[in-house]
């Protein structure tokens, strides 16, 4: 997992560097925590978000592997880091959309970044949705694809900092356990190349 970590640092890192020549401020972004655990864990285990109406930017992969990746914020987050980021804030209706758009571009960057370093290490064939802006709790973000009990979501609390604002949001990822151990297996292939 380690290593894992490590992957998901250095796709953050990138995300960062793009997020900078995009933003009106500096955007440093900080992964104080990844954890990975089981399907029926994530509504306990996201407390920050439990129950409330999140912001989230979703992606749906399949091929090599196959699953799903969210960036997901509370909706007053949200709100914060799209002010920061773009200097706008989004009180009129008529702006929603532009907010919407903010997001989509800010989580697309984020999960590509995230996906991007992982799919470096896999070198296997990977087909991606158009991000999706959806609203509605943790647990109705991956409701209809969590299907498997089987499932497990690796959590990469993700702290943004814009202009003296922080804002928390969370990279969730669900995958298959087959996809994880096909992951996993990559990783120890190439680490074993490596030394």
């Amino acid at each position: 997992m380690d290593t894992l970590r490590e992957l998901i640092n250095i796709g953050i890192g990138r995300a960062a560097g793009i997020l900078n020549e995009l933003a009106q401020s500096r955007v440093i972004l900080e992964v104080p925590v990844v954890e990975l655990i089981r399907m029926e864990e994530l509504s306990s285990h996201a407390a920050s978000l439990n129950g409330s109406v999140t912001s989230a930017v979703r992606i749906t992969f399949n091929g090599y592997i196959t699953g799903s990746t969210a960036l997901v914020f509370n909706t007053e987050g949200a709100a914060a880091l799209v002010y920061a980021i773009t200097g706008e804030e989004f009180e009129k209706p008529e702006l929603d959309v532009m907010m919407e758009e903010t997001l989509k571009e800010v989580g697309n960057i984020c999960i590509n970044g995230v996906m991007g370093s992982i799919g470096n290490i896999l070198h296997e064939r990977i087909t991606y949705t158009p991000p999706r802006y959806e609203k509605g709790t943790v647990q109705s973000l991956f409701k209809n694809i969590a299907i498997d009990g089987q499932m497990l979501v690796i959590i990469v609390n993700t702290r943004f900092r814009v202009s003296q604002i922080d804002v928390d949001g969370y990279i969730m990822m669900l995958l298959e356990f087959s996809s994880l151990e096909k992951i996993l297996t990559k990783i120890g292939q190439s680490e074993g190349v490596a030394s």
